[in-house]
């Protein structure tokens, strides 16, 4: 196998992605099997695959290595061969950001605690300011986000939906600006804040750059971003 590639996870429905994806403790608790779903639900899904999984990884490792006693497997089983995978994290090409003017740029790399709070904005400035860019963009992200999951699982149910926005976007957001290194852009903050991981700080430059996005190129470019975005 090449190096850093790794083999396409075979396909699956949408209802079995929902099942993997949003975190048990996001469902409610005594929630029902489905009947009309065999995915349902994600912690019985997780017994079977760790059976599963033990099994075909003592196939592999069986096949591999044939004349291995019983004792030989059971530990390689538990301690994987360094030589059997490549150790690196593959990586995919992260989709570029839409272009933004200087000056919404500023508003969004300039930390809000080295603005004044009573700082007018401009009205020859269509991105003044930071925090209005930071509110506009929560609520449109959270709108492009739910339209992107909406299309990618289109047979869920509302409350599934819900649910899933809710236990995600957060991650989507900082996985995100970890992955621009936006972090890294971002001037006049706190000497007291440790921004590289901040959680509050990587939400609000996700958010501004798309409050941005949206007033710079409008609704339909931002959540064609956004919906790129969610297939890293």
């Amino acid at each position: 196998m090449a190096a850093n590639l790794v083999p396409p996870a075979p396909t699956l429905p949408g209802d079995a992605r929902l099942e993997v994806f949003v975190h048990p403790n996001a469902w409610p608790e005594g929630r029902p099997l489905e009947e009309d779903n065999k995915f349902s639900d994600a912690r019985r899904l997780e017994y079977l695959g760790t059976k599963m999984v033990e099994t075909a990884y003592m196939d592999v490792l069986n096949a591999r290595w044939p004349k291995a006693t019983a004792q030989q497997l059971a530990v390689s089983q538990r301690n994987a061969s360094p030589s059997l995978w490549n150790q690196s994290t593959p990586t995919m090409p992260i989709p570029t950001a839409p272009a933004l003017p200087g000056d919404a740029l500023l508003e969004i790399f300039v930390h809000p605690a080295s603005i004044p709070a009573n700082q007018q904005t401009d009205p020859n400035n269509k991105f003044s300011d930071g925090r209005r860019l930071a509110f506009l963009g929560q609520k449109m992200t959270e709108l492009a986000y739910m339209d992107a999951m909406s299309e990618k699982w289109p047979n869920v149910q509302a409350i599934q939906l819900q649910t899933l926005v809710n236990s995600t976007i957060h991650g989507f957001m900082e996985k995100c600006v970890n992955a621009y290194r936006w972090k890294e852009r971002v001037r006049g903050f706190p000497q007291n804040v440790d921004i590289l991981h901040d959680h509050e700080e990587a939400y609000r430059l996700f958010r501004a750059y798309a409050g941005a996005v949206y007033v710079e190129h409008g609704y339909d470019i931002l959540k064609s971003w956004i919906k790129d975005l969610t297939l890293l």
